[in-house]
């Protein structure tokens, strides 16, 4: 049985990516790390006589969008993700929704100003986009906080995290 070798065997490197958000333009020059989201089904029980069946299941579940990103000097980067999950959730009076398509100059999808699309480009080892992962309907629904320390040098740089959920994501070769 003759064997077949893939055409590319270049090795995946996981540094060659850009994440881009059309609520967030500001953060993608500060993402230094993002996952690609697993996926799951779960499996359905079928009745017999003699034992249950497992059955593939026929809803997928997604994890999370997890990023991980530089914190700038004016907090940009954090309080605009920060302002996005005010406005979904408004905390304090409906008006924070009524602002939510007013935070950044994006135009609202279908009148659903609390989404956004993302996409994560892979680029190859010569730095060409060789595949695109399409993210639709995207939503923050966890920041993480900033530690602030006297015991910090000037030299370190504070990083904050997210997480996203999203309807969906198509993966998209040039």
């Amino acid at each position: 049985m003759p064997t077949t070798s893939p055409n590319d065997q270049n090795l995946f490197q996981g540094s060659k990516y850009s994440l881009n958000f059309d609520r967030l333009p500001y953060i993608q020059f500060f993402v230094t790390s993002v996952n690609i989201p697993g996926m799951s089904t779960h499996d359905v029980s079928q009745d017999t006589p003699f034992r249950n069946a497992p059955t593939p299941g026929n809803k997928m579940e997604y994890d999370a969008l997890a990023i991980e990103f530089l914190v700038d000097e004016q907090l940009r980067s954090w309080s605009s993700i920060r302002d996005w999950m005010s406005g979904i959730a408004f905390p304090e009076s409906f008006d924070q929704y009524k602002a939510l398509s007013l935070q950044t100059r994006i135009q609202t999808f279908g009148g659903k100003p609390q989404y956004s699309d993302a996409s994560l480009t892979i680029y190859s080892n010569k730095n060409n986009a060789i595949l695109k992962l399409a993210f639709s309907d995207v939503f923050p629904t966890i920041l993480s906080g900033i530690q602030l320390s006297t015991a910090d040098t000037a030299l370190e740089v504070k990083k904050a995290s997210a997480q996203f959920k999203f309807l969906n994501y198509d993966i998209i070769r040039p």
